[in-house]
């Protein structure tokens, strides 16, 4: 692995590390149309209607098992609903997606707490649902499709509306291989008003004349407004909305995703622990100490505590911003964040490497080594270390 870009993959824990980092940094970018990142929270989350294929978060599934079975440490960012749900445990509460949706979490909250006359005078929300489909927005009545109902698409289901959404969209989204039930558009073929066929006129002549006038398609039915929010159904507006958001919007991603996230470790396992730890499981901490991280580093190569130079290291490291501090351990050990056995599980050690104000800081992730040249001074290492950390992906030495 690696071997491509010059770089033998010695695998002593970083290069596998490496490579669930990178398959995993790519699917979850919100580009590729499997999920999607809150703005607030930066947290993630299925896409409602994705346009992927359900064996793709069946894969997606098996990587986070074989990952969390190998004790290694994902670079994700999940809400503790997702944890919640594949616990078995219920997520109907405005407490319970506080960490994921911050902003809807604080405004369903309100609704709830409000009691200075009616909601729908103040708020003037309807009884729906809406989310941000891949490339459209999407609205669903919840009092006219029930929990236990199909959600049925756009085309089949009135109550059911998609905004700026083409017919194409449509088809192509929801389903592309029967488009009987597609609305008319300009492009599309009129069938009504298409002249009869020769031998189906002649048929009709012997039976009587054949009516050649244009046909006018009949206007379907107007759809009834969804039902606003007051203080009788505010409760169960809530309980219905947390429910489409967390559950019934993106069931079939989450279902495929689970059915592989339980290949390697038992369904049992993750009820010994509560939400927040299992999510520390998973994810690991990015709140990193420069004190711990120092405390367990190793030298080599020259290299002492008290070295100048790794006194100047330690130093330009204390300065650095939190997300620097997480560059740099995942410049050293391909991971950054720190995993739920907390520091003393970490490999970093720093290595000299030759002196020289022209080369570049290197690191080893197959040992978690840095390969530190000695600089002439605080500055040029600062400068070196910057630009080393920050433009460093994928396998090879920079």
């Amino acid at each position: 692995m690696g071997m491509d870009e010059g770089e033998e993959g010695v695998d002593h824990g970083g290069v596998q590390q490496e490579f669930f980092r990178i398959a995993i940094s790519k699917v979850m970018n919100p580009d590729y149309g499997m999920f999607t990142i809150d703005e607030q929270s930066k947290m993630a989350w299925f896409r409602p209607c994705s346009m992927e294929p359900t064996y793709k978060f069946e894969l997606v599934g098996l990587l986070f098992s074989l990952a969390i079975y190998n004790g290694l440490t994902l670079p994700v960012n999940f809400p503790l609903a997702f944890y919640r749900k594949l616990q078995g445990l219920q997520v109907t509460h405005p407490r319970n997606i506080e960490d994921g949706w911050p902003v809807l979490a604080k405004g369903l909250q309100s609704l709830l707490d409000w009691s200075e006359g009616d909601v729908a005078d103040v708020y003037a929300r309807t009884y729906e649902f809406t989310a941000e489909g891949p490339g459209f927005n999407l609205t669903v009545d919840m009092q006219k499709t029930g929990r236990m109902d199909p959600w049925v698409p756009a085309h089949l289901n009135p109550q059911f509306q998609c905004d700026d959404c083409t017919t194409a969209e449509v088809k192509r989204v929801f389903k592309p291989e029967d488009t009987s039930d597609l609305p008319e558009t300009a492009d599309s073929v009129d069938i009504a008003n298409e002249a009869p066929s020769e031998d189906v006129a002649a048929a009709a002549a012997e039976e009587g004349s054949v009516d050649k006038s244009p046909k006018t398609p009949k206007p379907p039915p107007p759809a009834s407004e969804p039902a606003m929010v007051t203080n009788a159904n505010r409760k169960e507006y809530v309980a219905d909305y947390i429910y489409w958001l967390t559950d019934k919007s993106i069931r079939s991603q989450f279902e495929a995703f689970a059915n592989n996230f339980f290949t390697c470790i038992s369904t049992r396992a993750p009820c010994i622990l509560n939400p927040q730890d299992f999510k520390r499981l998973v994810e690991g901490t990015q709140d990193i100490s420069v004190e711990n991280l120092q405390a367990i580093t190793r030298y080599d190569g020259g290299y002492v505590r008290n070295h100048p130079t790794i006194r100047d290291f330690w130093d330009i490291v204390r300065e650095f911003s939190p997300e620097q501090i997480r560059l740099l351990l995942e410049f050293v050990t391909a991971c950054d964040r720190i995993p739920a056995t907390g520091m003393g599980s970490v490999s970093f050690s720093v290595q000299r490497n030759g002196d020289g104000d022209e080369r570049l800081p290197s690191s080893m992730t197959c040992y978690g080594r840095l390969l530190l040249p000695v600089y002439s001074c605080r500055e040029v290492m600062r400068e070196k270390l910057c630009l080393a950390i920050e433009n460093c992906k994928g396998f090879g030495v920079p």
